[in-house]
């Protein structure tokens, strides 16, 4: 059970020498993400607890985003920022560049972010990460996400005119059909919007549709909304966008890795909901 690239022997996890832990912060060091505080605290007083936690690490996600964590860390920057958790945002910036991310991926997975945040995630993102953002050093490697993900957010496009504040019936038809056509249903949020605030609906929609601008795949839309929805138990949310990550070509071991990533963010108790919203779809 060892993890010779973070240098633990998670095979003894009572115990831990002085080169174990060098080796251990080495690893973090290398790839300019240096310590974690909360790693450090239970270096000193439990080991042991710091071990078991990292036991669990190959346990999110399989064997194919092994090659291609990029859409695992961008979903924890996604959650962090939504958590106004200083310290994670910037973390997972910097682990995010060593998987290849652009400046521009980033940005995107913040604009996606602040669609659940509101003002309190965005005032973390700028204290944790503006700096840093400004003179980003973009990294040499291309960015690790799954070969068959592209940067087109067309699919996400419903076909309404957000060049004005009109919100028609005609308009409202479109979104409509643009939910039962990719998803196969209406999420009662956008039944409930159009009846009662259409403009709202409509306003929210171009936010959503235009968050990707710059190089992020498509599929991390769904992805990230996906994680997020397993963290919060929200289950029509978690069909939604398992159903979409599908008609945009993703994988179902994708869509788990999004799904058991939420067990990082709040415990294994999620998966109650998720086993009653998703299971039909898991493995079908």
């Amino acid at each position: 059970m060892a993890l010779p690239p973070e240098g633990l022997d998670l095979s003894h996890p009572d115990t831990i020498t002085q080169e174990e832990i060098d080796a251990f912060h080495a690893a973090y060091e290398r790839t300019g993400k240096g310590r974690l505080d909360s790693f450090e605290f239970w270096i000193e007083f439990r080991p042991d607890v710091l071990k078991r936690h990292k036991a669990r690490t190959p346990h999110y996600f399989g064997e194919e985003t092994r090659e291609h964590p990029l859409p695992l860390q961008l979903a924890a920057l996604h959650q962090y920022t939504i958590e106004s958790f200083d310290d994670g945002i910037s973390y997972e910036i910097r682990n995010s560049r060593s998987s290849g991310a652009r400046l521009t991926d980033v940005v995107d997975t913040l604009s996606i972010a602040w669609l659940s945040s509101g003002h309190a995630g965005m005032y973390a993102m700028s204290r944790a990460a503006v700096a840093y953002l400004r003179s980003y050093p973009e990294p040499d490697i291309p960015p690790r996400f799954p070969p068959s993900w592209g940067f087109d957010p067309a699919p996400l496009e419903c076909g309404m005119d957000y060049s004005n504040d009109d919100t028609s019936s005609a308009e409202l038809g479109k979104l409509l059909v643009w939910y039962e056509r990719t998803v196969g249903f209406v999420p009662r949020n956008v039944s409930f919007l159009a009846k009662h605030r259409p403009g709202l609906l409509k306003t929210y929609r171009s936010r959503y549709e235009h968050a990707i601008r710059d190089s992020l795949p498509v599929q991390m839309m769904p992805f990230l909304l996906l994680n997020h929805a397993v963290v919060r138990g929200w289950g029509e949310s978690m069909r939604e966008n398992f159903l979409l990550g599908r008609a945009l070509g993703m994988t179902d071991e994708q869509l788990q890795d999004a799904v058991f990533l939420g067990v990082l963010f709040a415990g294994a108790s999620v998966l109650d909901a998720v086993d009653g919203a998703i299971s039909d779809l898991i493995g079908t």
